[in-house]
C-alpha cells in the first residue's frame, strides 16, 4: 500500500501569507521608487532631498521586514504539527 501525505493547509495558508506580504512589498517599492525618481526630476528646487531620503529609507526598511518576515514564514513550513491526521 502506497501512503500518500494529507494536504498541508498549514503550508498553503503560509506560502499565500508569504505571497501576499511580497505584493505589498512590491508595491511600497514601487511607491519608494517614484518618490525617489520624483526627487531627481526635481533637483533644481530647494529640497529635492527629502523625497529621495524618504525612497531609501523606505526601501531599506520595508526589505529588512520582508526579510524578517520570509525567515519566521520558512521556519514555520519546516515545523511538523503535533497531531498527524
Amino acid at each position: 500500500m502506497i501512503y500518500h501525505q494529507p494536504f498541508s493547509y498549514k503550508n498553503l495558508s503560509l506560502w499565500l501569507l508569504l505571497f501576499c506580504c511580497g505584493l505589498i512589498t512590491a508595491y511600497v517599492i514601487f511607491i519608494a521608487l517614484i518618490s525617489i525618481w520624483v526627487g531627481l526630476v526635481h533637483s533644481h528646487q530647494v529640497g529635492f532631498l527629502i523625497p529621495i531620503l524618504a525612497g531609501v529609507i523606505s526601501i531599506m526598511t520595508i526589505s529588512m521586514l520582508f526579510l524578517s518576515i520570509l525567515k519566521f514564514l520558512l521556519n514555520q513550513m519546516k515545523e511538523k504539527d503535533i497531531i498527524d491526521l
